[in-house]
């Protein structure tokens, strides 16, 4: 099932965000331990290490934020109209309603995105079934199916 390939690229690229993330904060952690300059005058680079600290833990933490998102949907539930959750066929592309990743490889040569329900275009999408039309940033899209 497409849905369960896109949920799994969604759980890899989120993963494989962690890890680089992680991996930043602990090539940070190890310079900060070899910095061993006693001098006051010379903490300009300690404080850019520790606000690069600050950032990939940031980073990791909406990162797992949007993990945790993601695990809540249930993939294997279909859908007649569109909602979070929904796999949305228009007549050129697909948008999987999960979180926002963008566009997804599957390896079909079919554009899929992965969009949230915060997306700008979900408002025009949401409660929409195969059949119905919408327009957004000056293109027309035809909903093919939803799934």
């Amino acid at each position: 099932m497409i849905k369960n390939q896109l949920y799994k690229k969604c759980l890899d690229i989120l993963n494989q965000q962690l890890e680089k993330y992680q991996n930043e904060i602990a090539l940070v952690k190890e310079a900060l331990e070899g910095e061993n300059s006693p001098s006051e005058e010379d903490d300009g680079g300690k404080g850019e290490m520790l606000n690069e600290l600050e950032k990939y833990a940031r980073y990791v933490e909406t990162t797992e934020k949007t993990k945790e998102q993601l695990k809540r949907i249930d993939v294997s539930q279909e859908h007649q109209v569109v909602a979070n959750g929904s796999l949305v066929e228009t007549e050129k592309n697909f948008f999987f309603i999960t979180v926002a990743l963008g566009k997804l490889d599957i390896d079909d040569n079919k554009n899929y995105y992965s969009i949230s329900t915060d997306a700008p275009i979900y408002a025009h999408l949401k409660g929409k079934k195969a059949g119905d039309s919408f327009a957004f940033n000056n293109m027309n899209y035809k909903i093919v199916n939803v799934y």
